[in-house]
């Protein structure tokens, strides 16, 4: 296509859409019709650098990088048949990054899995009443990764460099603004700083005074199909863009996931195993968060809301089975070993809290548990353990969405571990619903992101209507005469998190004392 000004009318129109991960990023090309056209993606594993004890820093250039490969790349393929109008954004949610004013970052992202702002969010509650206090603010927890910790974290720990803050973003947010120039969030992200009042769609001022972060470095938030801006010429022309190519909001991933894999009808319930997960449903209208016992963050567009709860890590306990126990790049081995073992992995359980546990209990410091060793188990039963561990946390995070919404029908699943034939039928037997996997179940979020560009102009029943109806690739039912074993397996999995509560405890005061906390890589 190369550097050029103007459209071709010849050209048919082609929509992008990118998903920013924590490991990888997806890009995807969709036409008129919705269609697929073209894929790109690029990985970078273990760019995670640990440097403390919860602390988790990645560097922003690398998420640009990778970003722009994959839209240069599309649009090298794409050359001469589409011509991309417009560009959406996804990506992880939480992490911050720190700009200054001309808009570059003032340090590595702070990741969305790191922790290490818990005195911070102590702080916070503390100031407001506790949890319960700080719903009325919010209609949300604190939980460890929100972006607000990390802001007074750095207004604690670097204070001048936190002086030369311009605004403060997440990744996704920071590729934007890289491609236009705008510093903007959308409502799902901003949701994401827990500084954002959910129900009435604005900062929470009160909120900002009584914690002492002012609002002037606070990124504007809009709406997730609104379009930013145009891309800027000088970066048009490196990545072969026409200078006219639009940019929407977009949406953070946990978000857009759902609605990209079809969850935003009643009884539809999308769940996410990507190197998190999360289990998720929309509502059309706003519910109180009661207890705070899950995140409700605002939706795509005005008058919808998404409530969800989940696992910190998924594919990522996923790829740790893998590279320790299998030493492959291949999952094929691991597969046609779980499918060999029968359900409930003869009285084995994992709970794979290897990153902490976010629901349904707040608790950063959580460890993998393995329970029901014994001789005739083997590493096929460990990985099975752990696959059925993944449906079990989930079906444990369902039970707190299950009273606000409407009683599940079926699940989109969607997220890289998805491929797996053996876990999808593991969520159908657990739930005992039926299972969709998308089409696009890779790459839902940079679908759903698609949809959106070129969705722009499009009422808000047009663009849902769109949503609703995803390409199924395959459903999953669910076997009846699985149903027992996995719910009593289920009752005994539920005991294992507050058997241990105080053996974590422990084990964070050990690695305080004794542990590394020096380089690591996730």
């Amino acid at each position: 296509m190369g550097e050029v000004n103007r459209k071709e009318d010849k050209m048919k129109k082609a929509f992008i859409g990118i998903d920013i991960g924590s490991t990888g990023c997806k890009a995807i090309a969709i036409d008129e019709k919705w269609q697929p056209v073209g894929r790109e993606s690029v990985r970078y594993d273990n760019t995670i650098a640990c440097t403390g004890l919860g602390s988790y820093d990645q560097s922003a250039e690398i998420l640009l990088d990778a970003s722009f490969l994959c839209i240069r790349e599309l649009v090298k393929k794409l050359s001469g048949k589409y011509e991309i109008e417009a560009i959406g954004c996804t990506g992880q949610m939480h992490g911050l990054v720190a700009l200054d004013k001309n808009l570059k970052p003032l340090r590595p992202v702070i990741s969305c899995v790191d922790f290490r702002n818990e005195k911070q969010n102590d702080a916070i509650y503390e100031k407001v009443g506790g949890k319960n206090g700080l719903l009325p603010y919010t209609n949300n927890k604190m939980v460890p990764s929100c972006t607000g910790g990390k802001i007074l974290w750095m207004m604690e720990n670097e204070p001048e460099l936190y002086k030369r803050i311009h605004t403060v973003v997440n990744p996704k947010d920071y590729v934007r603004t890289v491609l236009t120039g705008k510093p903007v969030t959308d409502e799902s992200d901003a949701s994401g700083f827990g500084l954002y009042d959910v129900k009435h769609r604005c900062w929470s001022r009160e909120l900002l005074e009584a914690i002492g972060v002012s609002e002037r470095i606070l990124p504007k938030v809009v709406c997730s199909y609104e379009t930013v801006g145009k891309v800027l010429p000088e970066v048009a022309s490196g990545l072969g863009l026409s200078y006219d190519t639009e940019v929407i909001a977009g949406a953070g991933d946990a978000i857009m996931q759902t609605v990209g894999s079809g969850a935003v009808s009643p009884g539809v319930y999308s769940v996410i195993v990507g190197s998190g997960g999360n289990i998720a449903m929309s509502l059309d209208s706003f519910a109180e968060n009661k207890d705070a016992l899950l995140q409700m963050y605002a939706g795509i567009m005005d008058g919808q809301w998404v409530a969800y709860a989940g696992l910190m890590s998924v594919g990522t306990s996923i790829n740790w089975f893998r590279e320790n126990y299998y030493c492959t790049d291949s999952f094929a081995e691991m597969e046609q070993e779980a499918a060999s073992v029968p359900p409930g992995c003869e009285e084995l359980l994992f709970s794979p809290a290897l990153l902490g546990q976010r629901n349904p209990v707040d608790d950063p410091f959580a460890k993998g548990i393995a329970a029901g060793f014994s001789l005739r188990h083997g590493r096929a039963h460990l990985y099975r353990a752990l696959l059925e561990g993944l449906a079990f946390g989930m079906k444990d995070v369902y039970s707190l969405l299950q009273n606000m919404g409407h009683p599940m029908e079926r699940i989109h699943i969607s997220g890289g571990g998805a491929a797996s034939p053996t876990l999808c039928q593991i969520f159908a037997d657990v739930f005992q619903k039926p299972v969709w996997r998308i089409r696009e179940f890779s790459e839902a979020g940079a679908y759903g992101a698609a949809i959106l560009a070129g969705g722009r102009r499009k009422s808000r029943e047009q663009l849902l209507e769109v949503l609703r109806t995803p390409a199924v690739e395959k459903v999953f039912e669910p076997d009846p005469s699985n149903g027992n074993i996995y719910r009593d397996m289920f009752a005994v999995y539920r005991k294992l998190y507050p058997s241990a509560r105080e053996i974590f405890a422990d084990l964070k005061d050990l690695e305080e004392k004794y542990g590394n906390t020096g380089q690591e890589e996730l």
